[in-house]
């Protein structure tokens, strides 16, 4: 295809686009809740630096205490809409050093079966996409190539927890007039028009603490606990059997993850725990109402209460609802979507591949809460974040700068 944006691509800076990476690598942004300094600060300061450098204009500001957002712009010569690129800082525990084959924070490139690989922790998640988004933006900025409208720059904290770095964007109004966003995750560039929703409960169960050798004297919530596991895993199947496998994103779950008795205190095998608590990741897919799970879920801890006779133990529990992103899907037809196809096909010189994201991003929120269509998309291999030895491949991430690139200008300058 031709591209009459060719010149971006030939100022796209690839060598300094990988250093870059490897600069965001070597800087631990794991956030530690124990420790003030571990967390995003420093590689979030490195970025607002460095673009502002860059003759952006840019900002800085803590979306929790000590936990910042870089926020920058773009800005085209006339008015018009306005595409957000948005990577996140935070990566997640490196766990055990000695299990990696290659220093976790060290950004090295090694040479795999004749492909050059750079490895490290968010070497995949998503540090490389990050880069390759500001370089995008800087490549149009040096290239001077004329578009309309607006180029945001979201660069947040906490995308591995709560989200918060994103709800704080979007609660200092900074995406108030985005029209449209591209979530910079390691979709091996393929365009994901859909994500799973994420849904995530916590049931305390209450007892009382008694001798391990008389439990008539006590009360215990650990069979509570297994009664709803059985009814949760019951309700994931009747949920697969009745939407099917979805085209994008697969089957929905309902997954319990962790399992705490008793909640404070130190366990012993003799001891009959006072409470409990049970967490479920419950992960959603069109057709799914997240309120009609929560009836479900608050449904079978009431019947359960009720349908205890004379003599069994009682049982007493609390639902808690500790994160809520609803499944988000974006029509092929919206302009970023035939945006970032024809970048694609530009690029790469092949038709692209629809897919969906098996979590829960960012994006879920901008379109949950300001209803801002959005596209996943990124290099790096789907399977590989969060685990020992991550990377990812540095000639994806170079197309995939090129490919964020072309699709703000397509975007933007309507050439859809």
């Amino acid at each position: 295809m031709v591209n009459k944006y060719e010149k971006v691509k030939e100022v796209l800076e690839s060598k300094q686009l990988i250093e870059f990476t490897q600069e965001l690598i070597k800087i631990n942004s794991v956030f530690n809740p124990e420790d003030k300094n571990a967390n995003e600060k420093r590689v979030a300061q490195y970025i607002f630096n460095f673009l502002k450098k860059e003759g952006f204009e840019v900002y800085i500001e803590d979306a929790v205490e000590n936990r910042p957002n870089v926020i920058a712009y773009l800005r085209g010569e006339i008015p018009g809409k306005t595409i957000l690129f948005e990577g996140h800082t935070d990566v997640v525990s490196a766990g055990d050093y000695c299990q990696w084959t290659y220093d976790p924070f060290g950004g090295e490139i090694v040479e795999v079966n004749g492909i050059k690989r750079i490895y490290g922790r968010g070497a995949c998640d998503t540090k490389q996409n990050l880069a390759a988004a500001v370089f995008a933006a800087k490549a149009i900025k040096d290239s001077k190539e004329k578009f309309k409208g607006n180029i945001l720059l979201c660069i947040p904290c906490d995308e591995e927890g709560l989200m918060l770095g994103i709800k704080s964007f979007i609660n200092n109004g900074w995406a108030d007039n985005v029209d449209a966003a591209v979530i910079c995750e390691p979709e091996e560039n393929n365009i994901c028009i859909f994500q799973k929703g994420a849904l995530r409960i916590k049931i305390n169960f209450y007892g009382k603490m008694a001798h391990g050798c008389m439990p008539l004297t006590g009360n215990c919530p650990n069979w509570a606990v297994g009664r709803v596991i059985c009814e949760v895993r019951r309700l994931e199947t009747f949920e697969k059997y009745r939407l099917g496998k979805h085209e994008y994103l697969g089957y929905p779950s309902f997954t319990p993850t962790m399992i705490q008795t008793p909640i404070k205190g130190v366990a012993q095998i003799n001891v009959i725990p006072q409470d409990a608590y049970l967490t479920l990741d419950i992960r959603t897919v069109p057709g799914q109402d997240h309120e009609a799970i929560k009836r479900q879920i608050q449904g079978i801890l009431d019947e359960f209460s009720s349908q205890f006779r004379e003599g069994d133990d009682k049982f007493t529990a609390s639902m808690e609802i500790l994160d809520d992103r609803p499944w988000t899907q974006t029509p092929k037809e919206e302009p970023v979507v035939k945006s970032i196809v024809k970048a694609y096909q530009s690029v790469l010189n092949s038709e692209p591949i629809y897919n969906g994201v098996p979590g829960a991003t960012d994006g879920t929120i901008l379109n949950s809460i300001k209803g801002i269509p959005v596209i996943v998309t990124g290099a790096g291999n789907r399977e590989v974040p969060h685990q020992v030895d991550e990377w990812c491949e540095v000639d994806e991430i170079i197309e995939t700068s090129k490919i964020y690139a072309l699709t703000a200008l397509y975007y933007l300058n309507e050439e859809y």
